[in-house]
């Protein structure tokens, strides 16, 4: 391929990426992290934790809320559509800029540059029989997820976690809101159970 030729993906991925950060205060500062994520008083973000019983009492829905000891800052993924910034194969016919991304570059922009929060959900049966839960809505200000396992088996007081949430959106109250929808025997029950900081007298263990 032609030097110029090659040359050319990168720059409209270049441009298509300085578009969207636009406005958050330039590369340099994009890439200086702080040394904790910082709550909505300014102090370091507290663990916190919200739990709720469902369907009489038969299985116990508990959230946990912490900062990510992943990599912090603002490190956008590629765009859909878009090639990597080392991708040397993407020829100019290949890239088409559409509404779509242009709406995902714009969702980016109003992410939070502060390190990302873990969220965990975990299903504990207090019934005497096995359960089959589906986990069918999580939602709060924090995002809307797609729980993973959707289908949770428990046996008489077992307990599992789904797999780790991490937002970006930034925490703005130190009380978070989750609705939490749930399906046992064809029969959905909603609940909204609300993060609030964790007591160090009753804090449980620290995640990974």
């Amino acid at each position: 391929m032609h030097p110029s030729s090659r040359f050319i993906p990168f720059a409209l991925f270049a441009f298509a990426l300085s578009f969207f950060l636009a406005g958050c205060g330039g590369g340099r500062q994009l890439e200086s992290e702080p040394a904790v994520a910082l709550g909505p008083n300014g102090k370091p973000l507290p663990l916190m934790m919200a739990k709720g019983g469902f369907f009489n009492g038969s299985l116990l829905a508990e959230i946990l809320l912490s900062q990510s000891r992943g990599r912090g800052g603002f490190h956008p993924a590629p765009v859909h559509g878009l090639p990597a910034a080392d991708d040397d194969s993407a020829s100019n016919d290949d890239i088409k800029i559409t509404p779509e991304m242009i709406d995902e570059m714009r969702t980016r922009r109003a992410e939070s540059p502060l390190p990302p929060i873990v969220m965990w959900l975990q299903l504990t049966s207090t019934a005497g029989q096995p359960l089959k839960v589906e986990i069918v809505d999580f939602k709060s200000d924090l995002g809307s997820f797609a729980v993973q396992p959707e289908q949770v088996a428990l046996t008489p007081g077992q307990s599992v976690e789904a797999e780790p949430m991490i937002s970006r959106l930034g925490v703005t109250s130190l009380e978070i809101p989750v609705t939490v929808t749930l399906r046992l025997n064809g029969k959905t029950e909603t609940h909204v159970l609300t993060l609030r900081p964790v007591d160090n007298t009753d804090k449980p263990p620290a995640k990974p």
